[in-house]
């Protein structure tokens, strides 16, 4: 093989892996942002926001996100069980930046510190919790207090 086949099938590998990654990770990263209700001095969101229908079944979403204009960052809501639920703002208490959620856990993409779904700091250089919303259920209504 000389050089120019070798330099041109290289390219290509590095550009496929690059392809293949890119399509991965969204499929894995992809999130929801749920439709909710300002009510006073919270919002509301029905329980269907985390069910998701589609070709002949049903799954259940552990997450949502609610984007409130009183925040910077996103609200993170993980589903617990039907009736324990726990809210999040998915803003770092080591610098600030913003929380990527990964299921159950939350991490930090500026310096690596992880949290809990209920915003306990699992992995340093975070030392603080994260800031959490009181959450009530009343039927199939979720109500956050911000």
């Amino acid at each position: 093989m000389n050089r120019k086949d070798f330099i041109k099938g290289v390219g290509f590998a590095c550009l496929g892996g690059g392809l293949i990654s890119l399509l991965t990770d969204g499929c894995a990263s992809s999130v929801y942002f749920a439709r909710f209700i300002l009510e006073g001095e919270g919002i509301s969101l029905p329980k269907s926001e985390f069910t998701v229908i589609g070709k002949g079944r049903t799954k259940q979403r552990k997450f949502v996100l609610v984007k409130s204009e009183k925040y910077p960052f996103p609200i993170y809501v993980f589903k617990h069980n039907e009736e324990k639920y726990s809210a999040l703002l998915l803003e770092c208490t080591h610098k600030g930046c913003e929380l990527v959620p990964h299921g159950e856990f939350l991490t930090c993409p500026c310096h690596g510190s992880e949290f809990t779904n209920t915003g306990r700091v699992q992995n340093p250089p975070a030392e603080q919790n994260l800031q959490t919303f009181n959450v009530t259920i009343k039927d199939e209504t979720i109500f956050i207090k911000l």
